[in-house]
């Protein structure tokens, strides 16, 4: 994955998921958020961890302090942009779901294209 994904239905299954790897009721410092969200998206290749941080907070999913200093995982936000089963996935599952999702779409298409043919 080299980007955020398209759909914004994916993009916001995508950050809520990478919003539930912080603990519910921590505040964290920005060093500390970034540290985090490096590790967190190692299976991700190119995508870094301050736009996703920017993402999270531009979605409401991460929320800032008027300082700008401190952050904490926004609950209510998270809880309606993901289903509580999909709670658990990895980032390495969101993204054989993506690819299989994605590469699902294609055959259909093609399809689609040679019944018109």
């Amino acid at each position: 994955m080299r980007r955020l994904p398209r759909s914004r239905k994916d993009t916001e299954v995508f950050l809520a998921i990478a919003a539930l790897s912080f603990h519910p009721r921590g505040i964290l410092a920005e060093a500390d958020i970034n540290e985090h969200l490096t590790e967190w998206l190692e299976p991700f290749a190119s995508i870094d961890h301050v736009t996703l941080r920017r993402c999270l907070v531009d979605h409401g999913m991460l929320l800032r302090d008027a300082a700008g200093n401190n952050y904490r995982a926004n609950q209510a936000v998270i809880s309606k942009a993901i289903e509580p089963d999909v709670r658990s996935l990895l980032p390495g599952d969101i993204l054989d779901a993506l690819e299989r999702e994605r590469a699902e779409r294609k055959r259909a298409t093609g399809q689609a294209e040679r019944d018109v043919s």
